[in-house]
C-alpha cells in the first residue's frame, strides 16, 4: 500500500487508482468532503493540520498497522509531514532534513549560501514588527513572506517606510480568505501569525525571472527544463511561463544554477523547481526551491511542448519504475499566460471559443463565469483562466500567449449580476 499525502490537487492519486495501485490518501477534513463529493474510489484518513506533530504521531500509529510500503507527496506544504511518517515507520525517502531545507525559506537560503550558490541577502524575523529592523541591515526595499509560504501566497514587496505603515494600515498583514481545503498549511493565518515563523529578504530590483524544472532518479538527471515568466512573479499583471531552448539567452545559465541549488538540497530522486532572478546588475540569483513539481499550469506546459506528464512520472517513481523521458527538440516553442480577473462578481467575460481563434492559440482553459465572485488576489492562485499559445521562437510565443490573455474581456461590479443599485 501506497500512503499519499494531499493538499493542492488529485493528480498523483488519481494516476495510482487508474494504475490499479493500492492506495490510502491524507487529506484535509475540507478536502475530504470535496472529494467524497467526487466520489473517489480510494479510503482516505484527514489531518487537519500538516505541521501538528500530535495529529501526526497519531496518524503514524495508525499507518503503522497497515502494510505501508511508501508515503509520498507532490505538494508543498506536506513534505515536512511525510517526511516525518516516513521516520517514524522507518521506510525509505526524502529525509526530514532535506524536507525542512526545501520548505523552510530561511534555511534554505542558509543552505544554498553555505554551498556557494547565490540568493539575496536575508534574515529571519519573529513578528512584522521587525521589518523595520530588516529594513535597516537590508536597505529598503523589502520583500516579506512567510518562511514556510507557498504560490506567493502572503508576500510583499515593502517599497518604504511609508509603504509599511500602509500597508499595516491596510490590514495586509492579517488573515487571508483562501479555499478551506488550505487551512490545514496555516498560509491563511497571514503574516501576523504565521506557521514556522516570517523572514525578509532583499528586495532585488529584478529583470527578468526565470525557473527550471528538474528530475532525477537515483542520482541521474532525467531532465531539466529551463523557462521564462512573463515577468517578475510580485507584481506582474499576467502569470505564465514559456520554456526556452538551448540557445535562448541565459538558458545553459539558468541550468547550471538550477543544478547548483538541487545538488545544496541533496536532491537524488525527485523533483525540484527552482526559480532564478535575473537582476538589472546582470547577476543571477536563485530566488527559492521547491523539492516538488512546479505548480499551477507548467506541468501542462511541459506536456504540450515535451510530452512530459509530472504526474505519470510522479507515479512511476511511487510505483519503483525508472521514469523514461524523451525531450523534443525542433518543432514550433509552446507559452503560458493566465490573466488576472479583477475581483469583484463576473458580470460578462469573452469566451473560451473567441480566445481560441486568437493567432497561435492551441489551448484555452476558463476558470470563471459569468455570475461567480472572484476574489482578490491570493498570490498565484488566482487567475481567469489559462491560454496556450505556439510559435517560432520563444519570445513570439510569448508574445501570442500575452496577447490573447490580455485580450480576454472580463468585466466586474461590486454587487451580484440583477442585484439592483442601492438607493442614493
Amino acid at each position: 500500500m501506497l500512503v499519499v499525502l494531499s493538499a493542492l490537487r488529485s493528480d498523483l492519486e488519481d494516476l495510482l487508482t487508474e494504475r490499479g495501485q493500492q492506495i490510502l490518501v491524507v487529506v484535509s477534513p475540507a478536502a475530504q468532503s470535496d472529494r467524497e463529493a467526487r466520489g473517489v474510489p480510494y479510503p482516505m484518513l484527514t489531518v487537519a493540520a500538516w505541521d501538528d506533530r500530535r495529529q501526526l504521531s497519531a496518524l503514524a500509529d495508525e499507518l503503522a498497522a497497515l502494510p505501508v510500503e511508501s508515503v509520498l507527496t507532490t505538494d508543498e506544504p506536506c513534505l515536512r509531514a511525510a517526511a516525518f511518517l516516513r521516520e517514524r515507520l522507518g521506510l525509505p525517502g526524502q529525509s526530514r532534513e532535506s524536507a525542512t531545507a526545501g520548505t523552510d525559506k530561511h534555511i534554505q537560503k542558509d543552505v544554498l549560501t553555505a554551498a556557494g550558490v547565490p540568493v539575496a541577502g536575508h534574515v529571519p524575523l519573529d513578528s512584522v514588527a521587525d521589518i523595520e529592523s530588516a529594513a535597516e541591515l537590508l536597505g529598503w526595499p523589502v520583500v516579506v513572506k512567510p518562511r514556510r509560504g507557498f504560490a506567493a501566497i502572503g508576500t510583499l514587496l515593502v517599497h518604504d517606510q511609508a509603504h509599511l505603515d500602509r500597508l499595516r494600515a491596510s490590514g495586509a498583514f492579517g488573515p487571508q480568505t483562501l479555499p478551506a481545503s488550505l487551512h490545514a498549511s496555516g498560509i491563511h493565518r497571514g503574516l501576523d501569525h504565521a506557521s514556522g515563523g516570517l523572514m525578509a529578504e532583499e528586495g532585488i530590483d529584478v529583470l527578468a525571472e526565470f525557473h527550471c524544472e528538474i528530475l532525477r532518479h537515483q542520482g541521474r538527471e532525467v531532465y531539466a527544463v529551463p523557462g521564462r515568466y512573463p515577468g517578475p512573479l510580485l507584481g506582474t499583471a499576467v502569470l505564465g511561463s514559456v520554456l526556452l531552448g538551448r540557445d535562448d539567452d541565459h538558458t545553459q545559465q539558468v541550468i547550471d544554477l538550477a543544478r547548483d541549488a538541487a545538488d545544496a538540497l541533496q536532491l537524488v530522486t525527485g523533483f525540484a523547481h527552482v526559480e532564478i532572478l535575473l537582476a538589472r546588475s546582470g547577476d543571477l540569483l536563485v530566488g527559492e526551491i521547491g523539492l516538488r513539481p512546479g505548480g499551477a499550469m507548467l506541468p501542462h506546459l511541459l506536456k504540450l511542448q515535451h510530452g512530459i506528464n509530472p504526474w505519470a512520472l510522479s507515479a512511476d517513481l511511487a510505483m519503483d519504475l525508472i521514469p523514461q523521458v524523451a525531450l523534443r527538440s525542433g518543432g514550433p516553442t509552446v507559452a503560458w499566460a493566465a490573466p488576472i480577473a479583477p475581483p469583484g462578481w463576473i458580470t460578462g467575460m469573452d469566451s473560451a471559443d473567441e480566445l481560441r481563434k486568437k493567432p497561435g492559440v492551441i489551448d484555452v482553459h476558463q476558470l470563471v463565469h459569468v455570475g461567480q465572485q472572484n476574489p482578490t488576489r491570493v498570490g498565484t492562485l488566482t487567475p481567469a483562466g489559462h491560454v496556450f499559445a505556439v510559435g517560432d521562437t520563444a519570445g513570439h510565443a510569448e508574445a501570442r500567449a500575452r496577447q490573447a490573455a490580455t485580450a480576454w474581456q472580463i468585466t466586474t461590479s461590486d454587487r451580484p449580476p440583477h442585484e439592483a443599485p442601492p438607493v442614493r
